[in-house]
């Protein structure tokens, strides 16, 4: 069932492509539209095996339905393999468009990484843009931190490991995320550590 079900690593959209994805290149990332959870009216199971594009890739500003949609679809999906099925019919509605496809089963994995990624994606976008307009000069530190990959944890702490995207909740006014306020409390607890003891 892996074996089928699974889209080969080069694809655009793979896990393999999220995992070597550098914020940089992220941030110029064409994203497919993903249409907001509730679009999809029907999905259900085929044995036909599609090979079109549209039924095995995710092209760049396609639409695409939310994978939340399609969960009481993958739930049975190893047992519908078994059964002879290869392939889920999908229809949903996004902005009044109405979009039928017959998607492989590799595809659903695709459009889970895309909803999954999304966050990361949009939160690296703001961050991006916050240190690019900054009024002070990182210098190579934001070279450094384009060149990181998407699926990079905060580094050089004991009291976390999260995701890096998460330092978008400092923007604005977002939620303060507990990790980013565990860290902080911990960088002010050893730089006030620091200085009573060098002084």
């Amino acid at each position: 069932f892996r074996d089928y079900a699974s889209p080969p690593p080069h694809l655009a959209f793979s896990s393999d492509f999220f995992r070597s994805l550098s914020i940089a290149k992220a941030a110029e990332l064409t994203y497919p539209t993903i249409a907001p959870v509730g679009s999809v009216y029907s999905a259900n199971f085929s044995d036909d095996i599609p090979v079109s594009g549209s039924a095995t890739v995710i092209t760049p500003n396609e639409v695409i339905p939310n994978y939340c949609d399609l969960k009481d679809v993958t739930v049975r999906i190893e047992d519908a393999f078994k059964n002879g099925m290869r392939s889920a019919l999908v229809k949903f509605r996004h902005l009044g468009v109405e979009y039928v496809y017959k998607y492989h089963f590799s595809k659903l994995e695709l459009i889970w990484n895309c909803t999954n990624f999304l966050p990361a994606i949009e939160a690296y976008g703001h961050l991006l843009t916050h240190l690019r307009s900054s009024t002070f000069d990182l210098g190579p530190a934001l070279k450094t931190f384009k060149d990181s990959l998407i699926t990079s944890k905060i580094q050089g702490f004991f009291s976390s490991n999260f995701e890096l995207y998460k330092l978008q909740c400092l923007l604005g006014e977002s939620w303060l995320e507990e990790d980013v306020f565990n860290i902080l409390l911990e960088f002010s607890y050893f730089y006030r550590a620091h200085h009573m003891l060098t002084t």
